[in-house]
């Protein structure tokens, strides 16, 4: 897929910011949400707005029921409106600057631009040992959300975390905690690889 160096924003050609004049295409990691991933949220969003769409209908309801009936449906319609632009974003990195183009529209800046570097992470569970992360950089008014779910994560994390280290950004606490989390998992998988790669490596 070929990357244009220009973009168009509200008419006015720009430079592209991951990929200025010079830059080739395969220095460009495109990134996405997986569709497996993806699928089984959307699917449960229709299927919650399909039932609470029905009960809101019901003209023998209660209507208490049929309010919070219809209050839980439009959530499940922002849900899956969530679940889409997410779904169909594309994420374009470089050395140079990140660029998110999805239905929306796109918001693009170069690293040397960011000014935030802020990383949560969401438990599913009470104990915390499930759950995704939510990466949240920002450049003045151009904001990019992304989640661990991304394919690509990982690197985009280790780059946005290299440039707000030289941009000398200010971290709060949380942010701190949570990227000491990730460097205690990505420790253990290293070491259970190494410990499986010795056994391998023995029984032969």
């Amino acid at each position: 897929m070929a990357i244009s160096p220009i973009e168009e924003t509200g008419g006015v050609e720009t430079a592209d910011p991951v990929k200025p004049a010079g830059v080739r295409d395969r220095d460009v990691q495109i990134m996405g949400y997986p569709p497996r991933l993806m699928a089984p949220d959307m699917a449960k969003s229709v299927a919650g707005l399909l039932i609470c769409g029905v009960i809101a209908l019901i003209p023998e309801m209660l209507p208490i029921i049929q309010w919070t009936a219809a209050g839980l449906a439009l959530l499940f319609v922002v849900y899956f409106v969530r679940t889409l632009l997410r779904f169909q974003s594309k994420i374009y990195v470089s050395e140079y600057g990140i660029r998110v183009s999805n239905l929306r529209g796109g918001t693009a800046f170069a690293w040397s631009e960011l000014s935030k570097f802020r990383l949560r992470y969401f438990s599913t569970r009470r104990d915390g040992k499930k759950g995704w992360f939510e990466l949240t950089l920002q450049a003045g008014d151009a904001k990019i959300v992304t989640e661990s779910t991304l394919d690509g994560f990982d690197d985009l994390l280790e780059i946005a975390r290299d440039w707000a280290k030289d941009n000398q950004l200010l971290v709060d606490d949380i942010t701190r905690t949570n990227l000491m989390r990730m460097d205690e998992a990505e420790t253990m998988v290293q070491a259970a690889a190494s410990s499986r790669a010795g056994g391998i490596g023995e029984g032969r």
